[in-house]
């Protein structure tokens, strides 16, 4: 089975909302601490998101579509 927090991260990235809303609830349920969901998972995934931005590998779409997710 997947790192939890790692799957979030991997969606967050990808811009996989359904499948990203999906993983939280599993780690909900495993009883995973919200405050680590949100800050490992989901807005490290986020910060990683902006420095591809700024390394110009990433660009305003992707950007997005990651927020849209999260």
């Amino acid at each position: 089975m997947p790192n939890p927090i790692s799957q979030i991260y991997d969606e967050v990235m990808e811009g996989n909302s359904q499948i990203l809303q999906g993983a939280v609830n599993i780690a909900l349920e495993a009883g995973l601490n919200p405050e680590i969901i949100l800050n490992k998972g989901m807005i490290d995934a986020m910060t990683e998101v902006g420095s591809l931005f700024e390394e110009g590998e990433y660009f305003v779409p992707e950007m997005l579509i990651s927020d849209r997710a999260m």
